[in-house]
């Protein structure tokens, strides 16, 4: 079963540019699980499609951390 969240970026490494999407749906797009990711520089926020037979939300949050991205999940 698919389902959507939305995380929102809280910490100080922030999503500044296109080059920073990108990065941020590389990374997610690795995870076993993940259907479609669309982040956005402009409200930082990270839509994320997922299966959830596969995959939980704190997978993804924790995946953005390795990476410096701090999150919450906000849907």
């Amino acid at each position: 079963m698919f389902k959507s969240v939305t995380l929102e970026v809280t910490g100080s490494q922030r999503l500044n540019c296109e080059k920073c999407e990108q990065r941020v749906a590389r990374l997610l797009t690795t995870l076993q699980g993940v259907r479609q990711v669309r982040a956005q520089a402009l409200d930082q926020r990270i839509e994320v499609l997922f299966d959830t037979t596969r995959l939980e939300p704190t997978a993804l949050a924790e995946c953005l951390g390795n990476a410096g991205y701090e999150t919450r999940v906000v849907s």
